[in-house]
């Protein structure tokens, strides 16, 4: 049972996520992770901070994200050594959670898009670096990493942890990512990824204060 001294935070913890659900429940709308990310996202701090009021004491600081500079790019390679390097981003480096992914093999105007908006390369990285507890998330690669000279695919099956202070939501979900390439350089153009569950069903899958 829980305390009750953590029942506010559990509430206030679940107002980023309603109001993700309920901006996304319009007909024939296609869901997916940025999409519920950017409503996620435009909460975050108004929890944090009415958490802490409830609570009378500070909460910590998350720390600002920080990127490299991107490096050369790595055009012209291989499918095959593309598919080394997704594969190794998705097992090794968890790069939907962790945003650690091999830049060089992705072109800067690349973007991430959903049906609502679309993210230059460098704010999807600095965002769910924000977003997430990467050492509390789960990313798996389902089946293989599919390369061909235009796109790469590959399905996933993940438990994403949110960084909101004290309660860590953590929701889990299945889905695709499709990467197409540009046909001279080889280099990744844009990123876009599908969930298979609406968010209704993603939401029902929360647990907290893991």
């Amino acid at each position: 049972i829980m305390p009750h001294r953590k029942l506010p935070f559990f509430l206030l913890a679940l107002l980023p996520l309603a109001h993700a659900a309920l901006s996304l429940q319009k007909p024939g709308s296609t869901t997916n992770r940025a999409t519920f990310l950017q409503n996620v996202g435009a909460s975050l701090l108004t929890t944090t901070t009415t958490a802490a009021a409830v609570a009378s004491s500070p909460l910590p600081a998350v720390a600002a994200a920080s990127t490299p500079p991107p490096g050369p790019k790595r055009t012209n390679i291989s499918d095959d050594e593309l598919k080394k390097i997704i594969t190794s981003d998705m097992v090794e480096r968890s790069f939907l959670v962790s945003a650690d992914l091999t830049r060089d093999v992705y072109d800067e105007r690349s973007v991430f898009t959903d049906e609502i908006d679309s993210y230059p390369i460098e704010k999807w990285i600095t965002g769910t670096k924000k977003l997430f507890i990467a050492s509390g998330s789960r990313v798996s690669l389902v089946g293989d990493v599919d390369v061909t000279p235009s796109q790469v695919s590959f399905r996933f099956d993940e438990d994403l942890m949110f960084n909101i202070p004290l309660l860590r939501p953590v929701v889990s979900l299945t889905g695709r990512v499709v990467l197409e390439r540009d046909l001279d350089s080889g280099l990744i153009m844009s990123y876009r990824e599908f969930w298979d569950q609406d968010v209704a069903s993603v939401l029902r899958t929360a647990s907290f204060g893991k």
